[in-house]
């Protein structure tokens, strides 16, 4: 690994994608204040991530650009035309959507649009920065704890980042040897918008078992990604009870949380 957990100067030209919102958002506010210059990639509306924004550094920090991570062509424009000034010595990948159903409730194309968002729309940003990234830089991908241990509702949510976390894996090989870190963040449940229109149908089971790694306030959460980003940790898992739990299932491999989980689910089911 290229990094290992040496800290590094911190990165002082900072993309993210899926920046207009949660925690895309809020590391966007926690590099400016750092001093850095941030670009947002995004296919929702901008403005008012930037009038945010704009109160902690001047217009010159802040750029934008549209971007939808299923159109390979697209992403690789959108990267090149913010590269062209102004390339990345970090890449913080955050964009990607969540389905709460039974596997059954779940049809074709919304199956297929959670897997293209999160994981061929991860490829397709992994490929279209790459060519701009230089030895020292870092490339963070967003993954979830749902792409460590399975959940209840999460058929498709968590076929998608435990994509993301292998391709992660193969990435932190195959870059090291160009001097470029990667790391991947699972964090459990964030309060942010995604989740909180996530909460409006899901399942009672899946209520349930998202009690094993507990739920973060955003700005903590946030905070210890941060944390770990800067430290260039490949794994970064915010939050002690997300932390244990995933330490828990090395040790005790799938026993222990296969029957916490069905042990939930069944009470769930009865209540």
């Amino acid at each position: 690994m290229a990094g290992g957990n040496v800290q590094k100067k911190s990165a002082s030209k900072v993309y993210i994608t899926g920046g207009a919102s949660g925690i895309g958002l809020e590391l966007a506010r926690s590099y400016l204040r750092s001093g850095a210059e941030v670009t947002l990639f995004d296919i929702q509306p901008m403005e008012s991530a930037v009038e945010v924004l704009a109160a902690l550094a001047g217009p010159a920090s802040i750029r934008t650009f549209a971007m939808d991570v299923t159109k390979p062509g697209g992403v690789r424009e959108a990267f090149a035309s913010a590269a062209e000034s102004s390339p990345p010595d970090l890449v913080i990948h955050c964009a990607g959507i969540a389905i709460a159903a039974d596997f059954e409730a779940i049809d074709d194309d919304a199956y297929a649009r959670v897997i293209n968002i999160n994981l061929v729309g991860t490829r397709n940003v992994v490929a279209g920065v790459l060519p701009h990234l230089k030895a020292g830089s870092q490339l963070v991908l967003v993954a979830s704890m749902a792409g460590l241990v399975g959940c209840y509702g999460y058929a498709a949510y968590c076929a998608s980042k435990y994509g993301v976390v292998g391709l992660a894996e193969v990435l932190r090989i195959e870059l090291a040897t160009r001097g470029i870190d990667v790391s991947v963040v699972c964090p459990p449940e964030v309060e942010t918008p995604m989740v909180e229109a996530e909460r409006l149908n899901r399942p009672r089971q899946t209520e349930a078992l998202k009690l094993m790694a507990g739920t973060l306030p955003l700005n903590d959460a946030v905070a210890q990604i941060r944390k770990g980003i800067d430290r260039r940790r490949f794994m970064i898992i915010p939050g002690w009870r997300a932390r244990g739990l995933w330490f828990t299932n090395k040790l005790l491999p799938g026993y222990w949380t296969r029957t916490l989980a069905d042990y939930l689910v069944s009470r769930s089911s009865q209540s």
